[in-house]
């Protein structure tokens, strides 16, 4: 039997003076743009510990994330957010694990483990960590948050630039159309704030989420909502 190779990856920009997830991990890889290549590894990233990319093929959050799922060489990869302060569970209340990379790296094997072993292409921890949300220890839908776990053998999503600002949501829905399932543990979230700094999102156009909704809607129908007074997206598959 092949050995399968797993690996965490975590793209970055604009954010070597704040370098977090990097510290919760037992090993990862930070993704980089070729232009900050020597102000990440000056903070501190080893150098076997970053892939620097050339400025133009990963300009944006949705490309960069693609490019990881496209070109790494990896069978099972994470793709994690740079921001994170610590990890949480949760089951009838919440607490953080305490930046224990032990752990936290532990948790992450499991599921890319999960999604191997049942041949699911597609898994993630959801934003809201909020103890009624939890019913059980694995659900079948959600909203994506700052986790993937990527099956690359199983995985059928495909990149699509009209829905830039919903890409991973497009994603979700993508794979639940041809795989039938997605993965996602309801015991085990990320912990981080909102996207205010130097590589954050704070900076999108209005517009262009506006346009992003109105093609995911034009491409999925019924199956997808956006609720404008809560800027809150509503993925409406049953499972």
């Amino acid at each position: 039997m092949d050995e399968v190779k797993a690996r965490i990856y975590v793209p970055s920009y604009h954010r070597s003076n704040a370098i977090k997830t990097y510290h919760l991990l037992e090993e990862c890889t930070y993704v980089v743009r070729k232009s900050e290549e020597e102000a990440y590894l000056k903070a501190g990233i080893k150098k076997k510990d970053l892939w620097a990319v050339d400025d133009e093929l990963i300009n944006g959050g949705d490309v960069v994330v693609w490019y990881i799922i496209e070109n790494a060489p990896e069978d099972l990869i994470c793709i994690c957010d740079d921001d994170f302060d610590d990890f949480k569970y949760m089951i009838d209340y919440s607490w953080e694990i305490g930046k224990d990379k032990e752990i936290i790296t532990a948790e992450i094997e499991r599921q890319l483990q999960l999604i191997s072993d049942l041949g699911i292409g597609l898994g993630f921890l959801t934003p809201t960590c909020i103890p009624y949300n939890y019913d059980k220890e694995f659900g079948f839908k959600g909203i994506v948050g700052a986790v993937k776990f990527i099956n690359r053998k199983v995985f059928k999503a495909k990149y699509d630039p009209l829905v830039a600002e919903n890409f991973d949501i497009d994603m979700t829905l993508q794979e639940l159309l041809h795989n039938r399932i997605v993965l996602v543990p309801k015991y085990f979230y990320d912990k981080s704030r909102m996207d205010v700094n130097a590589g954050g999102n704070s900076e999108r156009r209005r517009q262009d989420q506006i346009d992003s909704v109105m093609n995911m809607k034009a491409k999925w129908g019924q199956y997808f909502d956006y609720n404008w007074d809560k800027n809150k997206p509503n993925i409406k598959v049953r499972r």
